[in-house]
């Protein structure tokens, strides 16, 4: 009995926080089942881009590894996100990875497990700031 309010309860909760989304997460065929080390990254993660810093973060098929690039401005000198994201995932992991988030925007479905044990490594790198340097003298 408890298992089920407890599942109903977790559905309306998830029902009411999809309607306060900005955007959806796109289908996916299979969530990616992530350990609790990467959902405390993505928690960082989105502590840091909040609702209007870029950034991207890319998670391993496994949930084990992930790796998140960001700016603390709204402007830097990254041409992209995703591309830092991946490769420092996929450095890690050593195989393929996918981008979870884009800014605070989910771009594939997960899933929280606690099966997948413990391990897997993780990592960030905050991009460079743009620098409009105004007092800049050509001679």
């Amino acid at each position: 009995m408890i298992h089920t309010r407890t599942i109903a309860v977790t559905l309306l909760a998830a029902l009411a926080l999809a309607a306060c989304a900005p955007a959806a997460a796109p289908p996916s065929r299979t969530p990616v089942a992530i350990t609790p080390e990467t959902n405390a990254e993505i928690a960082k993660y989105l502590r840091i881009v909040k609702s209007t810093r870029p950034g991207a973060f890319a998670v391993s098929a496994d949930g084990r590894d992930s790796f998140f690039t960001y700016c603390e401005e709204i402007s830097c000198a990254a041409p992209s996100y995703t591309q830092p994201a991946l490769r420092g995932c996929q450095s890690y992991s050593g195989a393929p990875c996918t981008i979870l988030f884009t800014r605070n925007e989910p771009r594939l479905a997960f899933t929280r497990t606690e099966a997948a044990g413990t391990g897997g490594r993780h990592g960030s790198e905050e991009q460079r700031e743009l620098d409009f340097d105004v007092n800049n003298k050509r001679n």
